[in-house]
């Protein structure tokens, strides 16, 4: 991290924007960024405290510069180094530099951030915090989120994961992990999505991005489809011709035992309207009314789907 070192030692605008060209090249670069930052601001608020000078552990973190000879550019490896030794102290006494949010199977939970801004979890999803001075890092672990930024121009709001980055300042959006894509919807202001191709892709408001490694996807989206994507926060199921196969997908998404298709036939038929995301037994129920489908339960709480003989 020397181009950090001289950023924060010329505090020159060319510098800073050096970096940032830096984090967008690879999510990996934001995260690492923001955690070295953390690291600094912190390890200065320790020597600004006299009674980290008192610590017995403070004389093996000194203890560097009188063992190695520097050199021209050893010594900000060194620094870096040392911070890094810092770290394990610096978090007893300061608290982590990343935090972690989660949620359980069928939970949804809202987070406030420090900054002023609120990011909402799905279903079994996962994220990791990092803010500094100079940025706000959130990683993506798993699951889905729903973002909504306070502006701030000095600090870009930058979200990874699975190899994209999606950098946006006073706006909102949603990530969702899926098993073969990203996706990204738009609800207020711009996005810019990097990292899926070498050239950034703006994405306003109204639009939703699919995104695969060496493509992006974007298409407009109606009012009803941006509501219906969206239901989860307000903890609902929303289809309109959706097959049978893809609701279930979702209302698995809320349950610990899964609801199974037995039969492929079924697999295909159109599903419309709006359901309780924790209702999954309910819309078991009434496909029985709309289809005929039998519902058998199992031992471990899971529901098989099987068409009526005749």
């Amino acid at each position: 991290m020397e181009r950090l070192l001289e950023a924060r030692a010329s505090g020159s605008d060319a510098d800073w924007d050096a970096i940032y060209r830096w984090i967008e090249e690879d999510p990996a670069h934001g995260v690492a960024f923001a955690r070295a930052e953390a690291s600094w601001d912190l390890a200065e608020r320790l020597r600004e405290d006299p009674a980290y000078h008192d610590q017995p552990v403070a004389e093996p973190i000194a203890a560097p510069r009188t063992i190695h000879p520097w050199t021209r550019w050893g010594w900000p490896a060194a620094a870096i180094a040392a911070c890094v030794a810092m770290v394990g102290i610096i978090t007893l006494q300061f608290g982590m530099a990343v935090d972690t949010y989660h949620t359980a199977i069928g939970q949804r939970r809202t987070v406030q951030l420090a900054d002023g801004s609120a990011v909402t979890l799905n279903t079994g999803s996962a994220i990791e915090v990092a803010l500094t001075d100079r940025t706000r890092a959130v990683t993506l672990l798993r699951g889905e989120a729903s973002f909504t930024v306070a502006p701030d121009r000095q600090r870009p709001f930058v979200v990874t994961t699975d190899g994209l980055t999606v950098h946006a300042i006073g706006t909102a959006f949603n990530v969702r992990l899926r098993p073969q894509l990203t996706e990204v919807t738009v609800t207020e202001g711009v996005v810019a999505i990097n990292g899926a191709r070498p050239d950034e892709q703006l994405v306003r408001a109204g639009r939703a991005a699919a995104v695969r490694p060496g493509a992006v996807a974007v298409t407009s989206l109606r009012g009803a489809e941006i509501d219906r994507r969206l239901a989860w926060r307000g903890g609902k199921l929303s289809f309109d011709g959706d097959t049978l196969e893809q609701a279930v997908a979702e209302f698995n998404r809320y349950r610990t035992s899964p609801i199974v298709i037995g039969d492929p036939a079924l697999a295909g038929l159109r599903i419309g309207g709006t359901f309780r995301a924790d209702g999954s037994d309910d819309f078991a129920e009434a496909l029985g009314d709309l289809f005929g489908i039998r519902v058998l339960r199992g031992q471990d709480g899971s529901l098989l789907l099987v068409a009526t003989e005749q």
